[in-house]
């Protein structure tokens, strides 16, 4: 059980955070100013503590911090009763392994709740800062794989954005593409390739795409590298290593398409998660500008006014990737060893470009997508300090030094430093509408919420009963949202949950008019709820209906 008895957190708990600055610029001065790498446990354990002890307000902090996580909550309960996906969940953009890896959490015992997925937040970054770092070392980099790390460190430790503390739906792919490049990496010093890492390598990068279909191009261009490895270092074994490699792809993929087609859902697969995500800039982003140009030109604008914090982790990198090119531009002989060395380098620059492509294709901007950069960049960083004077490394401090006066300006000020104290956790955990909710139904019992409030899913425990938890889709007008709307009455009368609450109200995410979005302007959903259930409680302007009783047979 959580602590929260024992532990709290107020809105400036300035000595926590003080003691985690200096715990952090301990291990930062060391390796700078001794030039001298600690033993890798030392560093891990030491980064793993100041990142957790960190986040320990957020892990305390039973509530939401960012729709999206509601969403994911919501699909792992419901899978846990029903583990067949697109008959009984679609999760739009996110992939099937971020909700299975929450519903295999629920069977282990864990209870679906903010807390759990707080911590399972951390823990994801956490395991992917691990693999860069491997990486970093591999590419023997020494004491700079702990240098180029810290700015990532800093940024997640003392981060304060909801968008990337919250379970985000790219947390997963980012591991996988982490142990991607780490086994890029042991490739690129042993020189090398062993079948079995192969076979990992190809299973990791089809499980990309079931965590997220955006970092398809991510996990291309890592494909793409990955034949070219086997092309440099096995040119004779070529098409046997390749093999292996679409081989471990393959598998997987057929196995999942094998599963969807056994039960049915095969076409609803491929026209809810290919081609529904394929349209949805065009449904849902129409107002972004078109040109791809204009973006790229825009890119830098978009970071700084859309970063929300990841920002400050890019600063030092710029600085020292401007200091590496004027470096290596006076000096040829560096210029000539890099080139030795290139194809792998040549990898992490593709891979940033496509990173800068994924987003601008999106066109939603959303901060969390920027978390795609930490890889590459850290990377970099580590490249960079490797090939400059050692004065330079003090500029990886820089990330730490905003953080540390935003902490000073805070307490200053008194403006409070902490987002998340524990007291409003505590008495906002059940909201009215949850209780209500539960007045006339129980855990486990189908719920379905017209609207965007997945959260009331996670309050009740209750699965969701129709596959789009969300509402968006089926309510706000596009392209396809008949399809959508279609299904989800057919859900309903699949699955006639108990409780139907039509959670349109002035503050709903992107449906903010109830004159206009609310149940009753879909006819075949109206007639649904006319006929099957009864108006309990109003609350708030959230309307909770109950399935009728001679109707439940």
């Amino acid at each position: 059980m959580t602590p929260t008895n024992w532990i709290y957190f107020d809105t400036s708990p300035t000595t926590w955070w003080l003691l985690n600055h200096l715990a952090l610029g301990a291990v930062s001065f060391w390796v700078i100013r001794r030039q001298q790498a600690l033993p890798d446990w030392v560093f891990l354990l030491a980064i793993g503590a100041i990142t957790g002890l960190m986040r320990l307000p957020v892990f305390l902090y039973n509530l939401p911090l960012n729709p999206d996580e509601s969403q994911l909550l919501a699909q792992g309960l419901t899978l846990a009763y029903d583990p067949i996906l697109y008959r009984s969940v679609d999760p739009t953009t996110s992939g099937p392994c971020n909700s299975f890896l929450l519903t295999f959490l629920y069977l282990l015992g864990f209870k679906l709740d903010f807390h759990l997925t707080h911590v399972l937040s951390w823990a994801l970054t956490f395991a992917s800062l691990v693999l860069i770092y491997q990486s970093l070392k591999r590419l023997q980099l020494r004491l700079y794989a702990q240098l180029a790390l810290l700015p990532a460190v800093a940024f997640v430790s003392f981060g304060q954005d909801e968008d990337y503390l919250h379970y985000y739906s790219e947390s997963l792919s980012i591991v996988f593409l982490s142990l991607n490049v780490y086994l890029m990496s042991c490739w690129h010093q042993q020189k090398k390739i062993r079948l079995f890492e192969l076979t990992v390598f190809g299973i990791s990068t089809a499980l990309i795409v079931l965590c997220k279909i955006q970092a398809l191009p991510l996990a291309f261009v890592l494909g793409v590298g990955c034949l070219f490895f086997i092309y440099t270092l096995h040119k004779q074994q070529f098409f046997v290593y390749a093999s292996v490699l679409t081989l471990g792809v393959l598998g997987v993929w057929g196995a999942w398409l094998a599963h969807m087609w056994s039960y049915g859902v095969l076409e609803d697969f491929y026209f809810y998660y290919i081609k529904a995500n394929a349209l949805l800039k065009k449904n849902f982003v129409a107002n972004s500008p078109k040109s791809p140009l204009r973006l790229l030109l825009m890119f830098p604008l978009i970071i700084y006014t859309n970063g929300k914090g990841i920002e400050y982790f890019f600063l030092p990198i710029l600085l020292l990737g401007a200091g590496f090119l004027s470096f290596v531009f006076f000096k040829r002989k560096h210029w000539k060893t890099l080139i030795i060395k290139h194809y792998f380098w040549t990898i992490v620059v593709a891979y940033v470009v496509m990173v800068i492509i994924t987003v601008i294709r999106t066109g939603s901007f959303y901060p969390h997508h920027f978390t795609y950069f930490i890889l590459p960049c850290c990377l970099l960083a580590g490249l960079f300090l490797s090939s400059l004077p050692t004065q330079w490394n003090w500029i990886i401090l820089l990330t730490q030094g905003i953080y540390f006066s935003h902490l000073f300006i805070g307490t200053i000020t008194k403006k409070g430093i902490n987002k998340y104290p524990t007291f409003i956790s505590e008495m906002e955990e059940l909201s009215p509408v949850g209780r209500t909710i539960l007045k006339y139904a129980k855990p486990g019992e189908y719920l379905v919420v017209w609207g965007w409030d997945c959260q009331y899913y996670v309050e009740t425990q209750m699965p969701q009963g129709v596959n789009e938890n969300h509402s968006v889709r089926s309510a706000m007008e596009h392209s396809l949202q008949d399809v959508y709307l279609q299904r989800y009455v057919r859900d309903m009368t699949r699955t006639k949950p108990a409780i139907f609450v039509d959670a349109i109200t002035t503050e709903t995410l992107w449906m903010e008019d109830p004159d206009k979005y609310g149940h009753q302007n879909y006819p075949a959903l109206a007639k649904e709820i006319s006929t099957h259930y009864t108006l309990k409680a109003t609350v708030n302007g959230v309307r909770i209906y109950a399935r009728n009783s001679k109707t439940t047979l």
